[in-house]
């Protein structure tokens, strides 16, 4: 019986944990495999100059450090264990959808003895091989336990490898406990493709309530903005991941019934509103005050768009090393900028980009960050050259743009997460770049809580850059945040 696997995020825990392993040298189950060479950037020490902040960024300020040894690596050193009369027994799938998992013929299954110590595997002690029921069988193994290793054997399969049970590293998998002249069967496992699921709902409300759902509950705080407009959510979704909160959206005069019902399982100790009362009303604020009792209640909003964004990053920001300089006139630049930035905490300031040069306010909101460089998201039709030269005077700076909104989406993230100067990725994010909700939301999930890039695509298939990137960085997991109605596991992540 092959049974699927859980949708939604599968390492319920591996948001807090993927630092801890980062740090001790665990990398996902495929990032030994010698087909995947770009994997292995993971491990170069590259060094980025602390005195270069324009530098391609390799993700140590996020917590994930360059590895050094990989889980699933074998250590020739380790003695063998000797040839015994035990076995390990069970059945392999592969999911075919979201629900439905289909026996996977010619798997391949491994048995290593593991040290817990050194978070490294032994060579393989005894492998076998899955029938076309998907049943297989490890013949020869001593009384001890094992770490099991399954991966698809098909030549050019997009199903990823796992540890059992349903695990990307040697460090979360359960051994298996043999006895000499005994089976120990029931050791099953079912592959599933990169792409491992929907993060989504019926709704841009839904859908927001579905992300959030990520987060554990008792976080600090929760930002709320309006899901009918884009400009303040913008500065709001790096300012959630400051106090490792999500972003969740309303409408201007009402709670969703999805979003009520996250924000009391959350229970926040603050609850942050951006936007004034049309874009969020006094009687929303009320009811959102209701659903957290004893929850303190603070209203960021300006006059307009640019000084509620001024005002959310004075009051969720310190001192950062880059302020992100977005157009608030648009929303697809800002989305990437909002997600790179919520992984390093820094700030997004939406601006009026046409402009040829950003008033008193901003420059004193920027002043305060005391940062050592600007990034700019978008090219010069978005924010001018104006702009440029007026904060290049003053600060260290970089403009990220492509020919397009994906093109923009690819050079902030080629930049964030830069592969050659060692970074790498478990998890990355697609969402739609025609439209904003989704992305909002998204961003203080992706690079607040994952610490991950989060790309905007078209709807209906992934741009080749994008794809490179993912695979550059030795992704483990790609999730969609919204329904993408041509991208499933029939075709998983369908190029452009």
């Amino acid at each position: 019986m092959v049974s699927a696997a859980p949708t939604g995020l599968r390492h319920a825990s591996v948001f807090a944990a993927i630092l801890i392993l980062a740090g001790a040298g665990a990398l996902p189950a495929h990032a030994a495999e010698p087909d995947r060479p770009l994997a292995q950037s993971h491990a170069a020490e590259a060094e980025q100059s602390p005195t270069d902040p324009l530098a391609p960024r390799d993700g140590r300020s996020l917590g994930v450090s360059a590895t050094t040894a990989a889980a699933g690596s074998p250590d020739a050193s380790m003695s063998l264990r000797a040839a015994g009369t035990g076995s390990i027994s069970g059945t392999i799938g592969e999911l075919i959808d979201y629900n439905t998992a289909a026996p996977l013929d010619g798997a391949t299954v491994t048995a290593f003895t593991y040290d817990d110590v050194t978070d490294t595997l032994s060579a393989p002690v005894a492998s076998g091989t899955s029938a076309s029921d998907g049943s297989y069988s490890i013949a020869g193994l001593e009384t001890g336990e094992y770490v099991v290793l399954v991966e698809d054997g098909t030549a050019g399969s997009k199903l990823l490898p796992d540890f059992y049970p349903n695990q990307a590293f040697a460090a979360y998998a359960t051994p298996v406990a043999v006895t000499d002249g005994q089976d120990s069967p029931g050791i099953d496992e079912v592959l599933a493709p990169m792409l491992s699921d929907y993060i989504a709902g019926a709704t841009r409300y839904e859908t927001s309530a579905a992300i959030s759902a990520e987060f554990p509950s008792g976080v600090d705080c929760v930002y709320v903005a309006s899901g009918q407009n884009f400009p303040d959510a913008l500065s709001a979704a790096p300012a959630a991941a400051t106090c490792g909160g999500p972003l969740l959206l309303v409408q201007p005069t009402a709670v969703p019934t999805a979003i009520a019902d996250e924000l009391t399982r959350l229970s926040p100790e603050t609850i942050y509103i951006a936007g004034g009362t049309v874009a969020v009303s006094a009687g929303v604020q009320s009811t959102l005050a209701g659903l957290v009792p004893g929850a303190d209640v603070v209203r960021y909003a300006g006059a307009d768009r640019f000084a509620t964004s001024r005002m959310i990053v004075d009051g969720a920001f310190g001192s950062t090393t880059f302020v992100w300089i977005a157009t608030g006139l648009n929303f697809p630049d800002a989305l990437a900028a909002s997600n790179a930035a919520a992984a390093y905490r820094e700030p997004v300031l939406i601006v009026p980009g046409t402009a040829a040069s950003l008033n008193a306010a901003t420059m004193t909101t920027i002043a305060n960050r005391s940062p050592e460089a600007i990034a700019i998201a978008g090219g010069t039709a978005v924010v001018s050259t104006g702009i440029e030269n007026q904060l290049w005077a003053l600060y260290g700076m970089i403009r990220l743009a492509g020919a397009d909104r994906y093109a923009t989406s690819v050079a902030i993230n080629e930049w964030a997460w830069s592969v050659p100067d060692g970074a790498y990725s478990v998890f990355a994010f697609v969402t739609n770049g025609t439209k904003f909700p989704d992305a909002l939301s998204g961003a203080a999930l992706a690079g607040g809580l994952a610490y991950a890039p989060m790309y905007t695509v078209p709807p209906r298939c992934v741009p080749d850059a994008v794809q490179d990137h993912i695979a550059a960085l030795g992704v483990y997991e790609t999730y969609l945040l919204g329904y993408f109605s041509e991208i499933s596991f029939e075709e998983p992540l369908k190029r452009c």
